[in-house]
């Protein structure tokens, strides 16, 4: 039997428990050896010649806490090496180390056991890990995808919808590239979890799925589209460090993205239909350092949009759930004030929510003072953006009025 994983061998006696390698593509099996003894045959596929360590009364340990996430490690006494498996197949793994405990002991394996071929282990290639598709020509139709690919670029290949299946069943796909076709939507129920690096430039696409799940997804590129508007679904993705949604159609940017998209670092909105900027991307505090908005419409006065103050006692409630942070659902209070709860923005003065009584004024702001790289390209574009605040109280609005210089109430 033969297993494909992630290995990493190593000498207990030089590293003293510690070492930096890192762990490579590889392929570890049983096959007996002259003398008809089972043998432990690894190779990486990084290395021509195979490694092989003899088994029977020569296997000190076998560390399987973690083997339900496909990681385990084979301790050999001599060699005193340490062979460690990770990104297993859980089924498999569970296999081999049951058949290296027997062999170790002496005790003869399960007829389904088959000893491998090391000349064959030797021989055998490298998985494709890397596809690049830049003509229809070249796509796969009938010969499918390798199941090993980390990498796909489908570029200029006329993809149309509804776009191939399985691109999505790809379990090792980390960048997923399928620029410069004809996509107008994506399919629903997509699950990657490895993947890291989508992008979908220059097709067709009106809007992005909601129930599509990367856990591990950071850089999402999703420009020069049809996309008028910011997709809930984008703000679900917790995880993402870079967005780039330039040369669309979208007109507002979401009040909280800063707050549901904590880790996001560098964010591209220019040559879109944005009027203002909210006060989220402009008061700092966040991991945003980069930020591209030309090419938009951005408002160039500053003017009072909303001054409603007269509190109730639901604004009262809404703040106390906020400020106490008691927790709610649907199952508790009505969907309505939950979304209130959940889109809720913060005073620019006191830092208190906001509900539906409050004051907004538009004003221009500097982002280069928090810490925020801006990005123009036109010679005649400020550097300073209109940035939407709101205020809690006429006390707020008061102060946020003086400070731009404009006619206090």
């Amino acid at each position: 039997m033969k297993l494909d994983c992630k290995i990493k061998i190593q000498d207990r006696q030089r590293t003293n428990g510690s070492s930096t390698l890192k762990a490579a593509k590889g392929v570890v099996g049983l096959a007996k050896s002259n003398n008809d003894e089972w043998v432990l045959v690894v190779r990486l596929f990084k290395d021509t010649n195979a490694t092989q360590y003899k088994l029977r009364d020569n296997v000190q340990a076998l560390l399987h806490r973690c083997i339900n996430n496909g990681m385990a490690t084979i301790q050999i006494k001599m060699p005193p090496h340490d062979v460690q498996l990770c990104e297993a197949n859980v089924e498999s793994l569970k296999t081999l180390l049951s058949s290296v405990r027997l062999a170790s002991t002496g005790s003869n394996l399960p007829s389904s056991i088959r000893s491998i071929s090391i000349n064959a282990v030797e021989k055998l290639q490298r998985p494709a890990l890397q596809l690049i598709v830049n003509q229809a020509i070249d796509y796969p139709t009938l010969k499918g995808f390798p199941s090993t690919l980390e990498k796909l670029i489908v570029n200029a290949a006329h993809l149309r919808t509804p776009v191939d299946r399985r691109i999505f069943t790809l379990k090792n796909l980390h960048t997923l590239d399928l620029s410069d076709n004809n996509i107008t939507e994506l399919p629903s129920g997509i699950q990657m979890n490895h993947l890291h690096t989508l992008i979908i430039r220059s097709n067709q696409l009106k809007s992005f799925p909601n129930d599509i799940k990367c856990p591990t997804l950071k850089h999402l590129d999703l420009s020069q589209n049809q996309l008028e508007k910011f997709d809930v679904a984008l703000l679900n993705i917790s995880t993402l460090e870079r967005l780039n949604l330039s040369s669309n159609k979208i007109k507002c940017i979401p009040r909280i993205i800063l707050r549901v998209l904590p880790q996001l670092q560098v964010f591209n909105v220019a040559s879109n239909l944005v009027r203002v900027i909210p006060n989220s991307i402009a008061s700092g505090g966040t991991r945003l350092h980069t930020f591209h908005y030309d090419d938009n419409p951005l408002a160039t006065e500053k003017m009072i949009t909303c001054k409603r103050f007269n509190t109730t006692l639901l604004e009262i409630a809404l703040r106390a759930v906020i400020k106490y942070r008691i927790p709610y659902d649907f199952k508790t209070i009505p969907r309505t004030l939950c979304l209130l709860l959940d889109e809720y923005e913060t005073c620019a003065h006191c830092a208190s929510a906001c509900f539906i009584r409050f004051g907004e004024i538009i004003v221009p702001k500097q982002l280069s003072a928090i810490g925020v790289t801006v990005h123009v390209t036109a010679a005649n574009q400020s550097f300073a953006v209109p940035v939407q605040e709101r205020y809690c109280s006429i006390k707020c609005f008061n102060y946020g009025l003086k400070r731009a210089g404009m006619i206090q109430m």
